[in-house]
């Protein structure tokens, strides 16, 4: 009788065990495709910050940094995070980067990163240095704009990054 009761008992859990559902992995959207991407944010320094002194010197070199955060369900592939220079006209609209602190982004007249994979709940902080403008900008003043993206299909050539959600400034007053 012990061992029929055994047996019963052992095939409970066996069956117990093959009907456990596993644990499915999260789902991952692409970002240049239909996914909801309303749980993406940026934020980034309100200021420039000299990387010596207590200033902004033109020609000297400055420090902000801006930070991505996926706070959905989901984890994102393809996320794209830029730093633009916002020029008056006729001055050089180049961000004259010096260094970039994630190794997903680089810096050639603009800061640009390709976030391959964003976890849920995964935030990724990136710092940038540029070199101010020799000369003083207009009305002494830095402006350099940062945002979310996602790149959209080829439009004569060129391939457009459609902006998602508010677009982030970081200023410099020169004295």
């Amino acid at each position: 009788m012990a061992a029929l009761v055994g047996c019963a008992a052992a095939a409970g859990y066996a069956v117990k065990a093959l009907t456990v559902p596993e644990p499915r992995p999260a789902r991952v959207v692409d970002a240049d495709g239909d996914a909801d991407l309303a749980h993406l944010s940026i934020r980034a320094d309100p200021r420039l910050v000299p990387v010596t002194g207590h200033r902004l010197v033109p020609g000297r070199p400055a420090r902000y940094a801006f930070t991505v955060t996926n706070a959905g369900p989901e984890a994102v592939r393809h996320v794209v995070a830029r730093s633009v220079k916002v020029a008056a006209p006729g001055t050089d609209d180049r961000l004259a980067v010096v260094s970039v602190s994630d190794p997903s982004c680089w810096g050639m007249g603009r800061v640009e990163c390709i976030f391959q994979r964003l976890g849920p709940g995964e935030t990724r902080t990136v710092r940038v240095v540029v070199n101010t403008p020799d000369d003083r900008p207009p009305r002494g003043r830095m402006t350099i704009n940062t945002f979310l993206g996602r790149f959209t299909g080829p439009v004569g050539g060129t391939i457009p990054l459609e902006v998602i959600g508010e677009v982030r400034a970081t200023t410099g007053r020169f004295p």
